[in-house]
């Protein structure tokens, strides 16, 4: 499992929505409990959940390797990903959002990740 990080003033629903769109996705499905609340959609092969925290630095609390600023996670799984396959998702993230994704950590098992310090800028910045 791949995690992209970023920060976007849209709301979760909008935010998924331009996903759903970007990359040719069924709707997303939304729910939410306590801290945070999120979106999900699959197709065939690819899928992605996307997870907006109710408070300002909740994703750095939870994950350390999250850069500061940012408010929006999305997970990518799909079998066989290579790296870079996620940076090319990144980098249509960081256009269609015209802001930098984080690309910053694998996910391999409990317990197991690599940390990524990979900064995706978008074309026009």
């Amino acid at each position: 499992m791949e995690h992209l990080a970023l920060y976007s003033e849209l709301s979760l629903i909008d935010f998924c929505n331009r996903i759903s769109v970007l990359f040719e996705l069924p709707e997303f499905v939304f729910d939410c409990e306590n801290e945070t609340e999120w979106g999900e959609s699959e197709k065939d092969y690819l899928h992605i959940n996307v997870s907006r925290p109710y408070e300002t630095g909740t994703l750095q609390e939870w994950d350390d390797t999250v850069p500061d600023g940012c408010n929006l996670g999305i997970s990518i799984t799909k079998s066989e990903i290579k790296r870079a396959e996620i940076k090319e998702i990144g980098k249509l993230v960081a256009n269609e959002f015209n802001t930098t994704v984080y690309y910053h950590r694998t996910w391999l098992k409990p317990g197991h990740n690599i940390k990524r310090e990979v900064i995706i800028e978008p074309n026009n910045k």
